[in-house]
């Protein structure tokens, strides 16, 4: 009976002690206090489910990854408590490698009801991205990048990613944040950042300024988005196309270049934190006082009339647009609204030339559409793009003449580059002269909508590109000749043809023809 006893009593006590070894969700505060929601740290991700997932505590502020044999698996966050709202966009940020994809959802709960999931899409460089599939339900739905609920305001809301890729033994998409912001209702803008103690009278950022207007005509009208979140990462030590850009996080399924969601979640393959945030002047103000340019969702009119608000400075009017801010100041030292003035690289503009701008504080405000903004908590890249994000870059190609005037490209192995998709539009050929670009080291040129910058920097983005059509059989037409002279008319010294070869399937191919 002793022994019986004994046995029993060392049973309790290895379980109680296995009992103590048993990882626990940690507690977190799961009460969301302002208007933006970050899942990042390794804790937050501990506290949500992870199925078929590892933790990388040591990657960003925390991460996850696929588990060692699986090719998809899912994180569902906390349900964490809101202030009342009626919108939201998410975010993310994640490396992901070629056949890897992750594709975010989330769900809110207003009154007792809670809305089916809804997802942004699959997102991925490498392939068509986006969907249009599984974004609406009863009392809520997706607009492009925006979950709307219409029954009631949300006061709870869950977030979940799905990480996919095609085999066990392909690199796994590596997750280092979801992030959501919040308007409508009770919302109102927090900084999520360690703010400073006094704002500067003046902060202005080093920052380039290109035209969207003078790049590709097959997408020129469309990229402000694209093009004004690589104005942040130019000016945070990329150099960076803004079509390169823009074909990687075009969203096919809404077919749109301009997705707030997708343009923050392209910045996290480079390797930076970003996210979007429903955000407020002072938002704005302690980002460029820590020297970090952001981008801001605007619609304006050089004049009144014609259903947008009055901007002086702007080139012409538009709806529909998005500017990189980059610098801010009180005129003459007068601290209030009448005298604050916000520096911008605007790419709604005639030339590189005229695309730096100063607006008025009290102008600019009206015209800032939804208090939406991008935000690089920045001036480094979060993690080291060279070892958890290699993939995201250019392969170097051979350019090689195969007579009358075409082209094409060969890999290092000396097979032709495909350009078929090209064909259809999907894709861009640009190709400039090394050398022959818009001199934007004396800050730009002043006028009656632009400004001379004394922080500007030059970038490959403001050499002088011409495009061309990718022929049948993979060529295409560019005139070498007149271009090289034209070089050495300038006083260009061994002038070259650089070209890129931009596709919206995530590569970027680019040759030098000497």
């Amino acid at each position: 009976m002793r022994k019986q006893v004994s046995l029993w009593v060392a049973l309790a006590l290895t379980a109680v002690l296995l009992a103590g070894c048993t990882a626990k969700a940690p507690e977190i505060d799961k009460t969301v206090h302002g208007n933006l929601l970050k899942v990042t740290a390794a804790d937050e991700f501990k506290a949500g489910a992870l199925e078929n997932l590892k933790l990388l505590p040591d990657v960003g502020d925390g991460a996850v990854e696929l588990a060692k044999g699986a090719t998809e698996g899912t994180f569902t966050s906390a349900e964490y408590d809101t202030d009342e709202f009626y919108r939201m966009v998410a975010c993310w940020n994640a490396s992901i490698a070629e056949g890897g994809s992750v594709e975010v959802w989330a769900r809110a709960k207003y009154g007792e009801e809670w809305t089916d999931w809804l997802t942004w899409g699959k997102f991925t460089p490498y392939e068509k991205r986006g969907t249009r599939e599984n974004k609406t339900c009863d009392g809520a739905r997706v607009d492009q990048d925006t979950f709307i609920l219409s029954k009631g305001a949300g006061t709870q809301v869950q977030m979940k990613a799905v990480l996919k890729r095609e085999s066990a033994e392909d690199p796994s998409p590596v997750l280092r944040q979801l992030s959501m912001t919040f308007s409508g209702g009770q919302m109102v803008p927090t900084y999520a950042e360690e703010p400073l103690e006094a704002l500067p009278e003046e902060a202005l950022c080093f920052a380039p300024a290109y035209s969207q207007e003078v790049r590709s005509e097959s997408i020129a009208d469309s990229i402000c988005s694209p093009t004004t979140m690589t104005v942040m990462m130019n000016s945070r030590g990329m150099d960076i196309l803004p079509e390169e850009y823009a074909l990687r996080v075009k969203d096919n399924g809404e077919n749109i270049f301009g997705s707030w969601s997708f343009t923050c979640a392209g910045a996290g393959l480079y390797g930076f934190e970003c996210y979007c945030q429903y955000a407020s002047e002072d938002i704005l103000m302690q980002e460029l006082a820590k020297g970090h340019t952001c981008g801001i969702s605007v619609r304006y009119s050089p004049k009144n009339g014609g259903g947008q608000p009055k901007l002086d400075g702007c080139w012409k009017a538009t709806g529909g647009h998005l500017i990189a801010i980059i610098g801010y100041e009180y005129e003459d030292g007068v601290r209030d609204a009448d005298h604050l003035y916000f520096y911008s690289s605007d790419s709604f503009s005639e030339d590189d030339a005229h695309s730096y701008r100063r607006y008025s504080w009290k102008q600019l405000s009206r015209c800032w559409e939804n208090r939406l903004a991008y935000i690089i908590p920045d001036t480094n890249a979060e993690i080291d793009q060279t070892t958890l994000a290699p993939w995201i870059g250019r392969e170097n190609v051979t350019v090689e003449s195969v007579g009358n005037g075409e082209y094409r490209l060969l890999h290092a192995d000396g097979s032709p580059v495909d350009l078929r998709s090209f064909e259809s539009g999907q894709g861009v050929i640009a190709y400039c002269v090394d050398g022959v670009r818009t001199d934007m080291t004396e800050g730009g040129v002043a006028s009656d909508h632009s400004i001379v910058y004394g922080y500007a920097m030059q970038v490959s983005a403001n050499e002088t590109y011409l495009y061309a059509q990718a022929q049948a059989g993979g060529t295409f037409r560019m005139n070498a000749d007149e271009l090289l002279q034209k070089a050495a008319e300038m006083g260009v010294e061994d002038p070259a043809i650089h070209v890129y070869a931009m596709g919206d399937d995530g590569y970027c191919y680019e040759g030098v023809l000497e």
